[in-house]
């Protein structure tokens, strides 16, 4: 019990101890050195909260969504000859761009004390510095020690992270975060500029949801670190108040939606397209709640969707790659880049990742790595259905028994050969005594017959630009590329009768068959395809009709 009681009283010394100001290159955390107030009403004004007694607070400053306004009292002492003239004076930081009102009572010469507000229901152009964060001066009026008084309240989530700043230091911290924020946003811009124009080139309506999914995050950023407020709408304050809402509601219908094309997720996870479904429709009503005034109730569902939409994706994703989806593999290690960077603050903020700029904004970085990673995973899906389609394109236009080509894969090699107006012979062979092997050796060996026979003709043809199909049962056509006497054609249907003159080994015994082969030239006989395999074209040109 007297240990007990002695750590308390310690403890009281260390959060009654008063902050010595100091110029330091990241500052002076408040932590430890705050007491706080709270009121539950939002009636007190300062002189009665002067009267009150504040109660210490250790660690971080947060208070969840509460509806009380909160007073945090900073004791601080400025040692004499601590700030020079050319240095400026102090400034006070409250990194939370969402809050939406904050007040600084500061003590002048005269012991009286001036009030500085500021918060989202103000314009931006009244803050005392144009800047992201919330940062007022602290006018001093010299040397020695002072009780500052801050007042916040918001529908938001509440916490007070408050730092103390040089003048000097604080410029310098500017400079390297406007350099840390500005390759963040560029690095998103980047992929939303290149994926638009890949939409705008392509017509593929998946890039049009990564790019909505992009840029919605792009907004949530912006949002995040106070720059939407800053830049977009400085003078709206209903905007100022219900982005926080808005935005993020968005992003989930965008994410949601961007979720279930990608992983086609009505085929391949049905559970799980409804459960995202149920996400957007959520994310409908928080936009709803918002219209409504309902900013605070609004404010808290977003924190569950987001939680539950996160954990679906997650899930989902699993789902799908299990079955075998290989562009999941990166949608889903997109999907830790955020978790991680959120992980790091989240450290940074309990003290165990160093106090840096990578380690304030890993959240951020994460979800630009994550929009690298999606769209990485975009081109990796479309390689893939290029493939597929390439791949039913080949099966559709190939001969299942031989390899080669069917009939509508050599009426397409040939209206390739019209469009780019390149010349060449077609020869159909007709195989002679083909039946017979059928009838005596049976169809296994019929198959094995006609299975060499295009082997023969593939290493009689040259393997750039030339063309074998079977388009019949024993009929089979070639496409010669740049032939264009008939004499040229003819030395290789010689080459082609004495290849198939030889016995052909199949599982029934040797067999042994003929060919009859027809010839016709393109354009002088004919473009279409049905016109070169006209039989009177061959009967005309009989000197073209060769048989062994």
């Amino acid at each position: 019990m007297i240990l007990l009681t002695l750590s308390a009283l310690c403890l009281t010394d260390v959060w009654a101890a008063v902050l010595v100001l100091e110029e330091r290159p990241q500052g002076q955390r408040a932590e430890g050195y705050l007491s706080v107030l709270r009121d539950p009403s939002g009636r007190l004004d300062f002189d009665q909260v002067r009267e009150r007694s504040f109660t210490p607070l250790a660690g971080q400053v947060g208070f969840g969504f509460t509806r009380d306004a909160i007073w945090l009292k900073l004791d601080v002492h400025e040692n004499a000859g601590a700030v020079k003239p050319d240095n400026g004076h102090w400034w006070l930081e409250v990194a939370l761009p969402s809050l939406d009102d904050l007040r600084l009572y500061v003590p002048d010469a005269d012991g009286h004390y001036q009030m500085t507000r500021s918060g989202n229901h103000q314009p931006f152009t009244e803050r005392p510095l144009a800047h992201r964060l919330f940062l007022f001066p602290l006018k001093l009026p010299g040397p020695g020690t002072y009780s500052l008084y801050l007042r916040v309240s918001t529908g938001d989530s509440l916490a007070v992270p408050v730092r103390l700043w040089g003048s000097q230091s604080l410029r310098e911290r500017i400079a390297n975060e406007n350099l840390w924020l500005g390759i963040s946003y560029g690095i998103i811009l980047g992929m939303l500029i290149y994926n638009t124009f890949l939409w705008s080139v392509l017509r593929d309506s998946l890039y049009g949801f990564y790019v909505i999914t992009c840029l919605t995050s792009l907004m949530v950023i912006l949002e995040l670190n106070g720059h939407a407020y800053q830049y977009l709408w400085p003078t709206n304050l209903w905007l100022a108040d219900y982005q926080h809402v808005l935005l993020p509601a968005l992003h989930f219908i965008a994410l949601s939606w961007w979720t279930r094309r990608f992983l086609d997720t009505l085929r391949q996870a049905p559970v799980f397209d409804l459960a995202l479904r149920t996400i957007m429709l959520a994310a409908l009503g928080m936009i709803a709640l918002a219209i409504a005034g309902q900013y605070s109730l609004g404010n808290q569902l977003a924190f569950w969707v987001g939680a539950t939409m996160t954990l679906l994706i997650f899930v989902a994703t699993l789902r799908v790659l299990w079955r075998g989806y290989r562009p999941a593999r990166l949608f889903l290690l997109a999907q830790f880049a955020p978790l991680t960077g959120a992980l790091v603050t989240l450290a940074r903020a309990l003290g165990i990742a160093p106090d840096a700029l990578w380690a304030e904004h890993a959240f951020q970085t994460g979800v630009s790595l994550e929009m690298m990673l999606f769209s990485l995973a975009l081109a990796q899906r479309i390689e893939l259905l290029r493939q597929e389609k390439q791949q039913a394109q080949q099966r559709a236009e190939t001969d299942p028994l031989t390899g080669l080509f069917n009939r509508d894969g050599l009426l397409r090699r040939v209206n390739d050969l019209r469009d780019r107006q390149t010349p060449y012979a077609l020869m159909v062979v007709d195989l002679d005594h083909f039946k017979p092997v059928n009838d005596q050796l049976g169809h296994e060996a019929g198959d094995a017959v006609l299975i060499a026979v295009a082997e023969r003709l593939r290493a009689l043809v040259r393997a750039e630009g030339d063309s074998v199909a079977r388009i019949g049962g024993d009929e089979f056509v070639l496409i010669l590329r740049g032939i264009t006497q008939e004499a040229d054609a003819g030395v290789v249907a010689a080459k082609l009768l004495k290849s198939l003159a030889s016995t052909i080994p199949t599982p029934a015994g040797e067999a042994r068959i003929g060919a009859s082969i027809g010839m016709a030239l393109a354009p002088t006989d004919g473009q279409q395809l049905s016109r070169l395999l006209q039989p009177e074209l061959f009967i005309k040109k009989g000197e073209s009709r060769l048989t062994n």
